[in-house]
C-alpha cells in the first residue's frame, strides 16, 4: 500500500495531508483519515498523539499487550495481534482492516513528514 504526503495551502494556512492508493467503495481512504485527524489543534501539536499511536502499535508487536485502541476526534484504530481495524467513531461499522506494521510504518513516516519543513511545492510517497 502506497501513501503520499503532501503539503496543502488554504487560506494562507499550509497543513499536512495525506492520500491513499488504497480506498474503499465510497473512494474514501480512512488511514488517511486517521493520520488527518488532528482533533482541532495545530498539527504539530498532534506530535505526542502520533507518538502515543507508535507506542501502541509496538506493545501490541511486543506482545506487551494483546490489543490497543488509540483514537482521536472522529477516526479511531483497534490495534490486535491479528491486524488494525480503523473505523469512525460514528459508525463503527465504518471501517478498514490493515497490518500492524502499515500502521506502524504510516504513523511513523507521518511523524518525519510533520517534522518536516513545510514546502507546498513537495511529496513524499512512502511504501507502507
Amino acid at each position: 500500500m502506497k501513501v503520499t504526503y503532501l503539503w496543502e495551502e488554504a487560506e494562507s494556512t499550509i497543513f499536512p495531508s495525506c492520500k491513499s492508493e488504497v480506498v474503499n467503495s465510497d473512494g474514501l481512504s480512512l488511514l488517511s483519515y486517521l493520520l488527518m485527524d488532528d482533533g482541532g489543534i495545530p498539527y504539530f501539536q498532534t506530535l505526542p498523539w502520533i507518538i502515543e499511536g507508535i507506542a501502541r502499535v509496538d506493545s501490541v508487536l511486543n506482545d506487551a499487550d494483546v490489543a490497543s485502541s488509540w483514537d482521536r476526534e472522529s477516526w479511531g484504530a483497534l490495534i490486535t495481534r491479528d491486524g488494525v481495524r480503523i473505523y469512525s467513531l460514528h459508525d463503527e461499522t465504518y471501517f478498514e482492516d490493515i497490518t500492524l506494521q502499515q500502521l506502524r510504518n504510516a504513523l511513523v513516516s507521518w511523524k518525519m513528514f510533520i517534522e518536516s519543513k513545510p514546502n507546498p511545492r513537495e511529496q513524499k510517497d512512502i511504501e507502507l
